[in-house]
């Protein structure tokens, strides 16, 4: 069985072509909303940028929800340990009954808190060779966010997606928290607002990212940023589709979907799928057959929490990171053919 799939842009399969995989083809690592769908990646990801692509190496990270989560732990000054930790705590998270926006908060800042650990968040921007880039999305005029008024907006922002994605703009703005890189700027498409990220708002800033309408509360009043109430980066930027990914080199991008679409309101539009913007990217996909061989035949997803107790679903969600160790020995495997390694098309 082959485990994974290896996907690529245009100019990404040239360059591999030419050379094989080698990490200095690479300056940038992304990575996705989609809740627990990274778990089998959680390996890969370690594997990546902790052992693949040397520390001295710069590299830049960019995320958005849960994915946002993934790579402030590889800015962690220690990586290895704090991406571990993320991946514990996210999986042991427990809910007796349907939770409060508030109890989802509480769990999100105790994964973050567990992430960070002993170093602090001032440590996850201080590293010379990682810099860390979080998407976050204001909720326009909605402060006062009650659930008849976020039903009708999300029934809104549906709406306006359908006739156009710009017409997301009416009802959210778009933030890009940066540690200071400069590789994803512009980052296109959407109307982009930036911000520093600093110790001063990083919690906030992830706890937003990850903080979903409905289930969770956002943040109100992020420093640094306009006031008003941030949620879920997936909103916009559901996988990352930005027309700055084609310059430069290329990008490092384990996902969980073998195509790319632009925001979270995109999932049922299979003719907004990406394409264009993907000619620098390399994605690195399950294969059918590795999925196949998952827990319920499956990647995890937020239904897990009610179909499953939350035992059976902690042990489920422990064994898709166990077995996302064959995506790490199909990677190195896909590594060592060098230029004869096998590449699909992305775009």
């Amino acid at each position: 069985m082959n485990a994974l799939r290896i996907l690529a842009g245009r100019h990404a399969r040239d360059q591999i072509a030419q050379q094989g995989l080698q990490p200095a083809l690479f300056d940038r690592f992304i990575a996705a909303s989609g809740g627990p769908k990274w778990l089998p990646l959680a390996a890969l990801d370690r594997h990546l940028l902790t052992q693949w692509v040397p520390r001295e190496q710069p590299m830049e990270l960019l995320g958005t929800s849960s994915g946002g989560w993934r790579c402030a732990a590889l800015c962690h000054p220690q990586p290895e340990a704090a991406h571990q930790r993320l991946q514990q705590a996210y999986i042991n998270q427990r809910y007796e009954q349907y939770p409060s926006e508030q109890e989802v908060r509480d769990n999100c800042l105790g994964i973050i808190d567990a992430l960070v650990a002993e170093a602090g968040l001032a440590a996850l921007l201080a590293q010379p060779t990682r810099t860390l880039n979080l998407i976050a999305c204001r909720w326009r005029g909605m402060r006062n966010h009650s659930r008849p008024r976020q039903l009708a907006n999300l029934g809104l922002t549906a709406l306006v997606n359908l006739v156009s994605r710009s017409g997301l703009e009416l009802l959210w703005e778009r933030w890009l928290f940066s540690a200071g890189g400069a590789a994803f700027e512009p980052l296109g498409g959407l109307t982009t607002h930036p911000a520093r990220l600093t110790p001063a708002n990083l919690e906030a800033t992830l706890l937003a990212t990850g903080s979903i309408p409905m289930l969770s509360p956002g943040e109100l009043d992020i420093d640094g940023a306009r006031p008003g109430r941030y949620m879920d980066g997936g909103i916009t930027d559901y996988h990352l589709d930005f027309p700055v990914l084609g310059q430069g080199k290329l990008v490092l991008y384990p996902h969980f979907n073998p195509f790319v679409l632009p925001g979270w309101f995109d999932k049922s539009l299979k003719w907004r799928r990406a394409g264009a913007n993907l000619s620098n990217v390399v994605l690195l996909v399950p294969s059918p057959e590795f999925v196949a061989g998952l827990p319920a035949a499956r990647i995890p997803d937020r239904g897990d929490f009610k179909r499953y107790g939350n035992e059976q679903r902690i042990e489920s969600w422990n064994r898709c990171c166990q077995q996302g160790q064959a995506l790490v020995s199909a990677f190195q495997q896909a590594v060592a053919e060098g230029r004869q390694v096998e590449i699909e098309k992305l775009d």
